[in-house]
């Protein structure tokens, strides 16, 4: 008996520390066929040009003011310009959800029970790693595609993006690829070290995160 309960703790365990999947069907992403800089340039924006919507499993490792969490993380980004980033704590369950669509970005903080809602410009200035660009921005560039901005430039490989500077947001893929591997994106004396665990095209939609009842609003974005 005592060790049929130990089994069944040590599944809820294991069960609580899987990363949820959304609903629907996925199909791995597919490395490039390009054998120069130019001809990845063209597939990519044919990529960016064709996508619906795409999820990538990532290993976050973030610095801010000489300290950094490690976390295991979410992103869902879609062709109509959303997408959500859910950060997991080590038991599976939420932690932050970052939601973007447009001009606008909500910010949830599960661990502190508190929510945020405004424009691009002030989350930036409040959360920090991503600048001036847009998280809608910042998401592309993480699934290793191109994205819009007026200050925007690309380095590129014929495997993938070498580099991308995204206003004041600085992104090196090493190697360069797509989908990619290995990420680091810097902003000032911030970083997100990222590691890509997979990446899928999928059917399933993004939907603005549910905000519990009693959680306290509005509190500033903060990692």
């Amino acid at each position: 008996m005592r060790r049929a309960l130990v089994v069944l703790v040590l599944c809820a365990i294991v069960a609580g520390c899987r990363t949820a999947r959304p609903a629907g069907e996925e199909t791995p992403l597919i490395p490039l066929t390009s054998t120069s800089a130019d001809d990845a340039a063209r597939q990519l924006a044919e990529r960016r040009a064709q996508m619906t919507s795409q999820r990538s499993l990532l290993m976050i490792r973030a610095t801010t003011g000489g300290h950094s969490v490690s976390l295991r993380a979410q992103l869902q980004i879609d062709s109509g310009g959303r997408m959500l980033l859910t950060a997991y704590t080590p038991f599976g369950t939420n932690a932050i959800r970052l939601y973007a669509e447009g001009g606008q970005v909500t910010f949830v903080n599960d661990i502190e029970g508190t929510s945020w809602h405004g424009g691009v410009a002030e989350f930036g200035r409040s959360f920090g790693f991503f600048g001036s660009a847009s998280p809608s921005s910042i998401g592309l560039l993480l699934m290793g595609l191109p994205a819009d901005g007026r200050d925007f430039t690309y380095d590129y490989a014929p495997t993938g993006l070498k580099r991308a500077n995204a206003g004041d947001v600085v992104v090196v893929y090493d190697p360069p690829s797509y989908p990619p591997q290995h990420i680091l994106l810097t902003h000032a004396a911030q970083s997100l070290n990222i590691q890509t665990l997979e990446s899928a095209t999928t059917t399933a939609a993004i939907v603005p995160p549910a905000i519990p009842s009693d959680y306290r609003c509005c509190f500033v974005p903060r990692m």
